[in-house]
């Protein structure tokens, strides 16, 4: 019936409202005015009035789920109202044992006659300068001179501001006329991390009023990542790491790594693929068939058993095993046991016309069919026992059905490359189908991409037909995307040179938004490796693209079972090809003339994780690092990888990255009227150091260069004390548009200013952002390679010279791959 509201403390001020429902009113008790029971009153004449110093600003003052009326239907609760000085909202509902509801509502408000009100921003960085203000309501109907002042703590008092200038000494008495509003401004200087403690307050003649608030003080600077990776091409090779003296000390790190191989990779992989959980046609292939070659391969390059038994069940990389293995390390014997339990449901799934579906029951498919055989092929070449009726069947299948996708060139060059290793297995002549399926293909070989190339290019080496197959090579180089500077930017740009030492990546496929499964960038890049190294090993490109290949992982697998499998396949070969397990490597790594660690590899230490080295900080310097690898004996390859990680102190901060890069920048939106489209903002550069008027729009511009195709992305936007996003809720849609190469080479590069469509590729992915009070986070959970950009806005509100702290961005379950963006400085004026 009645519910009561009285407070148990109260501020000095009024509360109005009531609870109206059901036609009667809530009672309202306690509720304090001026003069009243509770409420400071008038100081005598010649005393100064009391000050009450609000520092309470919660948003809800209370909630409690199970309020009891007693027998007249009222329930009484007590509160206390924080000390902000606004309108309150309270709703009660109410339930009886009978299953009556209701419902009740109102607002009441907290005022004062005199209020005092700090505005200063969010959060403070070292270095900023900021202007603080109080700004003073006079809510009485008589002017009033109000004395204002500043106390503060963890940040410096500059002085109050007269005039735009900072004069010391305190604020002289400011005249409010009634029912209006005056603000009295101070510059502060920020000198120390940690937290600051800001208090205004205003004293008049009467009435007094005092504000109190807490703000973080961040250090300037970030966690910093700098790294360089490559392969010795001579006897010795020396890397130089830039660590600069404006850091923390003792957060450096400096760790160097050092493998033989880049194909040991492929290990980690193999338990992905032996535990995945599902059996369908194409996953039992793949499931026991990398494993063996795998296999077969170590012992053919003299591993032993056991050190090849270690390698494959468990992963390389000891610290992840239990994740890419959790049933832990088998025996050896087991291989064989999977082989054979794969090999029955593959007999037990294949169809009465020689073929395979997805599953065992439905039509046999054309591409399932050919992968089993391909599979089978392999297998056997390996010395794994096959039945030949099963693998003959399958064949007759397909060389049958060849001429039912001859207008299918994706289908049809599968299902010959298929037939042609089996043609080769069996050393048996070409039959006329396979023969008029090649010089299908062969005809319309402009019509095919790098996958279908790839394997047309396969299918003549393995039908003897060298010099088609040679060109067809040819024409595969013409068509591949190559960065022979990995580890330079066009985003960041500046003086940029690429370390001679580094690793160029090299691929095929993913040309844009594409619908064809040949299109997919790590099968074709697989199988233009396998045309290579069959027909070219020698060729430049093999390195560079199975560097592609190794990045473009998705932890320690690929992105799915199948092509996981073929990579795995082909990286067998080129372990075969390159001698990269050499039988004994010798090495010495050095930092700053000093040795930290001398080495040899075995064969069968070849194939372990890279050995890890840290650095002492004792040996790290200030500025120039040299870091030196010595070959002390053997002829097998060496790779590197150095990464430093410190708090970087720098002013500014300079922009760094390794394998992803990004850049910022900032624009003013002035509008301009025009005739048929009203007003339209143009973009207008906010460099480092320029100025930009409070209340005005500005543009933040991020873009993004991704070097390889990533998974997982966020970004970090560290913005200036004094702006405010536009936008007020997170999940908010935007998206990255990815920017044509021609774009980039224009004048409008130069500041990354992109507006017209004809900029764009049309490619775009979803941005979640999530607004904070230091930064906007986004997140991108897919990133092609190339050039992505996005924007957001924000609005400039309080004056001061502030420091925009660098935009920071890592994969966030790869954490080497990181970058950060350069620091920015912006000065926001009335």
């Amino acid at each position: 019936d009645r519910l009561s509201i009285s407070e148990s403390e109260s501020v000095s001020g009024q509360v109005f409202g009531n609870l109206p429902t059901n036609g009667r009113k809530f009672k309202s008790l306690g509720l304090l005015q001026p003069g009243v029971a509770g409420a400071p009153p008038p100081p005598p004449p010649g005393q100064e009035p009391a000050v009450v110093v609000r520092n309470d600003f919660r948003s809800t003052i209370f909630w409690q789920p199970d309020v009891r009326t007693n027998a007249d239907g009222t329930a009484s609760v007590k509160l206390k109202y924080p000390d902000s000085l606004t309108t309150w909202s309270a709703t009660a509902r109410v339930v009886s044992t009978t299953n009556q509801f209701g419902i009740g509502n109102t607002s009441t408000r907290t005022k004062q006659p005199l209020i005092v009100r700090l505005q200063a921003p969010r959060f403070f960085v070292v270095g900023d300068q900021v202007t603080v203000s109080a700004v003073i309501n006079n809510n009485t109907d008589q002017t009033m001179s109000v004395a204002s002042a500043l106390k503060a703590e963890g940040v410096s008092i500059t002085g109050v501001l007269v005039d735009g200038k900072p004069v010391k000494g305190d604020a002289s008495q400011t005249e409010v006329k009634a029912g209006t509003e005056a603000r009295v401004d101070w510059l502060v200087s920020v000198t120390q991390a940690g937290e600051a403690k800001l208090k205004v307050e205003a004293r008049g003649e009467k009435y007094a009023d005092a504000m109190e608030k807490t703000y973080t003080v961040y250090e300037h600077g970030i966690e910093k990542f700098v790294s360089r990776s490559g392969k010795m091409r001579a006897d010795s090779v020396s890397i130089n790491l830039d660590i600069p003296k404006a850091r923390r000390a003792e957060t450096t790190e400096l760790t160097v790594q050092v493998a033989p191989s880049m194909a040991t990779t492929m290990l980690d992989a193999l338990p992905y693929l032996i535990d995945y959980p599902y059996g369908c046609t194409e996953q039992t292939m793949s499931r026991f068939l990398p494993a063996a070659i795998t296999a077969k391969t170590l012992r053919d390059l003299g591993l032993k058993p056991d050190g090849v038994m270690n390698k494959i069940f468990g992963g390389i990389e000891a610290s992840s095993a239990a994740a890419t293995h959790p049933k832990g390390k088998h025996d050896l014997k087991e291989l064989d046991e999977i082989t054979r339990q794969g090999l029955d449901r593959l007999y037990n799934f294949q169809h009465a016309d020689g073929g395979w579906g997805w599953w065992k029951e439905g039509q046999s498919d054309h591409f399932m069919t050919a992968y089993v055989l391909w599979g089978m092929t392999l297998g056997s070449q390996g010395g794994i026992q096959i039945k030949p009726e099963a693998a003959a069947r399958a064949a007759a299948f397909l060389d049958s059905e060849l001429v039912e996708e001859e207008t299918n060139y994706d289908a049809q060059a599968w299902m010959l490359h298929a037939l042609a290793v089996y043609h080769a297995g069996q050393k048996s002549d070409v039959s006329k189908f396979q023969a008029k399926a090649f010089d299908n293909l062969w005809a319309n070989r402009d019509k095919l991409n790098a996958y279908t190339r790839s394997l047309l290019a396969l299918s003549a080496h393995n039908f003897g037909y060298a010099d088609k197959a040679k060109t067809l090579i040819a024409n595969l180089e013409n068509g591949v995307k190559i960065d022979s500077k990995p580890d330079t930017s066009i985003v960041q740009r500046g003086g940029q040179s690429s370390d001679p030492s580094v690793i160029a990546t090299a691929h095929w496929g993913e040309d844009g938004v594409y619908w064809r499964w040949s299109d997919g960038g790590v099968e074709a890049t697989a199988f233009a490796l396998r045309a290579f190294l069959a027909i070219d090993p020698k060729n430049k490109l093999v390195e560079p693209v199975t560097n592609w290949l190794i990045k473009n992982r998705r932890g320690a697998q690929w992105s799915n079972t199948r092509d996981t499998a073929i990579v795995v396949l082909t990286l067998n070969d080129y372990l075969k090809l390159s001698g990269e397990i050499a039988p004994l490597i010798g090495y010495e790594l050095s930092v700053n003339g000093k040795t930290i660690a001398t080495k040899q590899l075995t064969a069968d230490e070849a194939l372990a994780a890279p050995s890890k080295f840290d650095v002492p900080r004792e040996a790290i310097r200030d500025g120039a690092n040299d870091i030196t690898i010595r070959r002390t004996n053997g002829t097998g390859p060496i790779y590197f990888s150095v990464a430093a990680k410190f708090f970087s102190l720098e002013e500014p901060v300079t922009p760094a990255g390794a394998e992803i890069f990004v850049r910022r920048q900032y624009f003013k939106l002035v509008n301009h009227p025009t005739l048929l489209k009203g007003y339209v903002a143009e973009r207008i550069p906010l460099n480092d150091g320029e100025t930009v008027k409070s209340g005005e729009r500005v543009e933040v511009v991020l873009t993004i260069e991704a070097k390889n195709n990533y998974e997982y992305l966020l970004f970090e936007d560290l913005k200036p004390g004094g702006l405010e996003a536009v936008e007020i809720r997170s999940g908010e849609s935007l998206y990255a548009r990815e920017l044509k190469t021609g774009a980039l080479a224009g004048k409008n590069a130069v500041i990354m200013n992109f507006k017209s469509s004809a900029d764009f590729t049309g490619r775009s992915q979803w941005v979640y952002q999530e607004l904070r009070d230091r930064k906007v986070a986004l997140f991108i959970d897919k990133l092609p390679e190339g050039v992505w950009q996005l924007s957001y806005e924000m609005r400039a509100e309080s004056p001061g010279q502030f420091h925009a702290l660098p935009v920071l961005g890592h994969a966030m379950y790869v954490p080497e791959i990181r970058t950060n963006g350069a620091e920015v400085r912006i000065r926001v004026v009335d």
